[in-house]
């Protein structure tokens, strides 16, 4: 069972990786590619462990120990691809090696082996220093894992903050289900580092059966979400490099923050901002975001930003909602808008997820869209 369970997350993890690589809508290209190398890691260890299972390679041969270096690069893999989601104007550094230092040091010590006498005999090898060995790799193994984890958790989370500045909807870039990913890889590397401690598969079917169905469920949670990901930064370089500096900006604090234009000339584009939204009314594009209302402000993505955050105390995400939500109340009291439902007005105002309208609506009216209605018809 755990052989056809191991082949069948080998399979997945073959076609989740030739799927990424091709990438037929070519988003979020650069971070993809590192996301191919974690699963890429996924596939070598997997196979590993069809191979051993099979009798096909011995768990001590020479194979086995060199593509054990995998273990340590998945971790990182994973991590950078968060990186290159959340910065895609991200540059290589140097100091990014540093992320891969266990598996140099692994590497280092499998060519240095080479140049020893031959390792003594599996009869020679106590089994006090074979459990010393696997608790060691595993402490490793598992630190590493929760810490990069972690670390692609907040970075996550932190995105998820940022996307307000420049995002009207946040659906489909707010990388959620990287953050249950990375949730479902700590379970995993948990699972993993257990197994490694106490060799619970071999003792254990129900134990092996069980963390073989999750990594596979792992991988199909992963597949789905993979192919309804979009464009996090569907911009020019320009303008992605204009919004990643607002979103720096935002993130110093407040003495240190630049004042980019006068009080005076603040207040004459914050008139002419209110005019825009009240004649045009560009909220009601689902796919509103900050460079095309700068676009038709003619002003730049940063000094709009800027403006509406100091001239309305409000992030870009708030200020447009807002106007939605008054649209939307209009409409709600509008005899002529009946025969749309509640969520179909939702959708007419600009929002394109029933449980956002329905958080926002309460969140800026005190009640959800039926309790408004209900109260407005009974006045």
């Amino acid at each position: 069972m755990s052989f056809f369970l191991s082949a069948l997350i080998a399979g997945a993890c073959f076609l989740l990786l030739y799927i990424i690589l091709i990438n037929v809508k070519k988003v979020n290209v650069i971070a993809n590619k590192w996301f191919a190398g974690f699963i890429f890691c996924l596939l070598v260890l997997t196979s590993v462990t069809i191979l051993v299972e099979s009798k096909t390679i011995y768990e001590s041969s020479i194979i086995v120990e060199g593509l054990s270096i995998f273990i340590f690069l998945i971790s990182p893999f994973f991590y950078l691809s968060i990186t290159y989601f959340i910065k895609p104007t991200n540059s290589w550094k140097h100091l990014n090696h540093l992320h891969f230092w266990l598996g140099y040091f692994y590497l280092f010590l499998f060519i240095l082996s080479f140049f020893f006498d031959e390792n003594p005999k599996a009869e020679d090898v106590s089994q006090n220093t074979i459990h010393v060995a696997n608790y060691i790799l595993a402490s490793i193994v598992s630190i590493q894992v929760f810490t990069y984890c972690f670390l692609s958790y907040r970075k996550i989370v932190e995105h998820q903050k940022n996307i307000l500045l420049y995002r009207s909807t946040t659906e489909n870039i707010d990388l959620g289900w990287l953050k249950k990913i990375s949730l479902a890889v700590i379970i995993m590397g948990f699972f993993f580092a257990t197994d490694l401690l106490f060799q619970l598969s071999e003792k254990f079917i129900l134990f092996d059966i069980f963390t073989s169905f999750l990594y596979l469920i792992t991988i199909m949670y992963i597949a789905f979400f993979w192919l309804k990901q979009e464009e996090i930064y569907p911009y020019s370089i320009e303008e992605k490099n204009e919004i990643i500096s607002i979103i720096e900006e935002s993130n110093l604090v407040e003495d240190k923050k630049k004042k980019l234009i006068s009080d005076e000339n603040l207040d004459k584009i914050k008139s002419e901002l209110i005019k825009l939204m009240e004649t045009e009314k560009p909220f009601l594009d689902s796919e509103l975001n900050l460079v095309k209302l700068a676009n038709k402000m003619n002003l730049s993505s940063h000094l709009l930003s800027y403006l509406i955050n100091n001239g309305f105390d409000e992030n870009f995400f708030q200020f447009i909602n807002r106007y939605r939500i008054e649209e939307a109340k209009n409409l709600i009291l509008n005899p002529k808008m009946n025969h749309l439902s509640l969520l179909g007005i939702g959708f007419e105002v600009g929002f394109n997820s029933k449980t956002v309208f329905n958080t926002t609506f309460k969140k800026i009216t005190g009640k959800t869209p039926s309790e408004y209605k209900k109260s407005s018809s009974d006045l």
